[in-house]
């Protein structure tokens, strides 16, 4: 059996070990990273057995590793081409029988690591604040979630009310330059922080109840992590509105359904990881304003996003209401489409 882990860390007294894997057990490869000691840690997306569908870190050290890595998606398992390194590898499949290593932590000293942890973050808050330093990121002083339980739990199976089990949500890697599914902002999530920290901005996004049923917990949280919750809200409305996170993919304005008839999807053609309107015209018709003056780039259509919810907060008090610009928070769709990812979002949900 192999440990998998919450997080990339394989330090013991980590504590993050969350379920073991057996022999058998196959993974794609979503990222990997080289530990100190030369070996890697390596993010896999479960693909059977009891842990299907969830994500995990596991432990690779090559020429003695519970893993076999294969160069691409095997079609037939036992037939696979290996990989020449780690950095080629698209999949794994465990191979060892003996027992995973057993990580106890005594509170004592898990108590003290978590002090120790709080006064490193509150030294690097403090640091930032002191500093006149007009580019920092926000998100530089982010709580990390190294060697912790991910803010991010994972993807768990939802079932219909008659006991079917529902299609999974999985966010895909390209979402993840808005938030990985550890709680950490990429580049394009850190800019969506900034975004949403500027003056008149912070104050709707972090008043009372603003992310509503999608954020339970939303008013009992600090303003760094509700702005953490409104991150993980962009990444998993991404994933809803354009599955690929494609910056560059069209929305079109129809679709057919499964009985052929031909319906409106969208008024205007879209664009981008939020379906943005591409057009400029359409988008002055529509009184977007100069936050929304260029939609040709990430950047650009984060920018128009938080604008466009900006109005939607001080007209409705929350991000999720009838006249919401985006179809997945309107209705029925809030609990079917955005619910399976805000739920896991832990901090949300979770005393």
């Amino acid at each position: 059996m192999l440990n998998g882990r919450s997080s990339g860390s394989f330090t013991r007294g980590d504590n993050n070990i969350v379920t073991t894997l057996t022999r058998g057990t196959r993974g794609e490869i979503l990222e990997t990273k080289r530990l100190r000691s030369g070996s890697f840690g390596i993010k896999i997306k479960v693909l059977n057995g009891r842990s299907q569908g969830e994500e995990m870190w596991v432990y690779h050290k090559d020429g003695a590793s519970d893993l076999s890595l294969f160069a691409e998606m095997p079609s037939n398992w036992n037939q696979a081409r290996s990989a020449s390194s780690v950095s080629s590898a698209k999949a794994a499949r465990v191979e060892a029988d003996k027992p995973a290593i057993v990580d106890p932590e005594s509170s004592k000293k898990k108590a003290a690591r978590t002090v120790e942890a709080v006064e490193a973050v509150n030294k690097a808050n403090k640091a930032v604040k002191k500093s006149n330093c007009t580019s920092c990121s926000v998100a530089a002083a982010a709580p990390t979630t190294e060697g912790q339980r991910s803010t991010i739990a994972p993807e768990r199976t939802r079932y219909s009310s008659r006991g079917k089990a529902l299609p999974k949500r999985t966010i895909p890697n390209a979402c993840m330059k808005i938030m990985n599914t550890q709680g950490r902002p990429g580049a394009l999530g850190q800019k969506m922080i900034s975004l949403m920290s500027r003056p008149g901005y912070k104050e709707d996004f972090t008043s009372s109840k603003a992310l509503g049923s999608l954020c339970p917990r939303f008013d009992s949280l600090s303003d760094q992590n509700k702005l953490l919750a409104w991150t993980w809200f962009w990444t998993a409305l991404a994933r809803e509105e354009n599955v690929t996170c494609n910056a560059s993919t069209e929305h079109g304005e129809t679709y057919v359904d499964r009985s052929g008839r031909t319906r409106i999807l969208n008024p205007d053609i879209g664009i981008g990881l939020w379906t943005m309107e591409k057009s400029a015209a359409v988008r002055r018709e529509n009184g977007r304003g100069p936050e929304c003056s260029s939609v040709s780039t990430a950047e650009g259509q984060a920018r128009c996003a938080i604008s466009i919810m900006r109005k939607d907060l001080v007209g409705s008090s929350n991000a999720t209401s009838p006249g919401s610009y985006w179809g997945p928070l309107r209705g029925k769709r809030v609990q079917r489409q955005m619910m399976p990812h805000m739920e896991r979002f832990r901090l949300c949900f979770q005393k």
